[in-house]
């Protein structure tokens, strides 16, 4: 984990690989727990990288760039997180409360196995990345929330129904009705027009919602939390996907790759 001594620096690292229009969907139905995310920037040189677990730590699959900095990520336990780059949200540290510098994903994705869990933790803490950020987060048994500043204090959404989006504005600042991205009306209304849940919908949601130009969609990510397996898409690439088994991957022990490297 990359440590920081300022809010600049630890935004800068954490969202170095996520642009105003990134796209993050959580939905369960029965059986059926999947995430999926978008993550669109300009750098190209895309990387995942396995981490076995350790007597203090769960083994983790975390997506990000040459920088080694978790963009996002799932773990052994079904536990997805991903986040959204903000306009600043006035956060304010809590006096009261010790201030949390490490990426709060990587740590997360270490050491915690339910989004209680994890809403526990941004509870706990002062997390300065909240100033200009917002983190979805869902488990394998079902749940999902988004973590989020707003009104002077910390906001967990969770989901209702089957599914749930985030994208790059700060919810509880507004009604539903009234959500200010294009993006998140058209995984809505693909959501809206089924009752389906599976890989294939939510492949066409990110397609959808896919960015070109100048900050494309660089990489994608289809997360079955339930049987922890990773659908992994190249440069918004959603005919040709690289799908693994973490826990077969997790056994290969610790190492770092370049995405691009899996693709013809």
């Amino acid at each position: 984990m990359l440590r920081t001594t300022t809010i600049t620096l630890l935004t800068l690292f954490l969202f170095a690989g996520c642009s105003f229009a990134c796209t993050m969907v959580m939905l369960a139905k029965g059986d059926v727990i999947l995430a999926g995310n978008n993550e669109d920037w300009k750098d190209t040189n895309t990387r995942m990288w396995f981490v076995p677990a350790t007597e203090k730590a769960y083994g983790r699959v975390c997506f990000g760039f040459d920088n080694g900095f978790t963009q996002g990520g799932m773990n052994d336990q079904g536990l997805f997180i991903d986040g959204n780059a903000l306009a600043p949200t006035g956060w304010k540290a809590d006096p009261d409360k010790t201030r949390f510098l490490f990426n709060p994903m990587d740590y997360i994705l270490a050491h915690c196995a339910t989004v209680d869990e994890a809403a526990e933790f941004f509870g706990k803490y002062n997390h300065p990345s909240l100033a200009r950020a917002k983190f979805p987060i869902a488990d394998a048994f079902g749940g999902s929330i988004v973590v989020e500043w707003d009104q002077g204090k910390l906001q967990i959404i969770r989901r209702e129904g089957r599914y749930q989006i985030s994208t790059n504005f700060v919810q509880t600042n507004f009604k539903p009705e009234d959500y200010p991205c294009s993006r998140y009306r058209t995984a809505e209304g693909i959501f809206k027009s089924t009752e389906d849940v599976s890989v294939d919908l939510v492949r066409s949601v990110l397609d959808a919602t896919h960015q070109e130009g100048p900050y494309p969609t660089v990489y994608s990510n289809i997360y079955d939390l339930k049987n922890k397996v990773v659908y992994l898409y190249n440069f918004h690439n959603f005919d040709d996907p690289y799908v693994f088994d973490l826990a077969e991957e997790l056994k290969k022990g610790r190492r770092s790759i370049k995405i691009a490297s899996l693709f013809p």
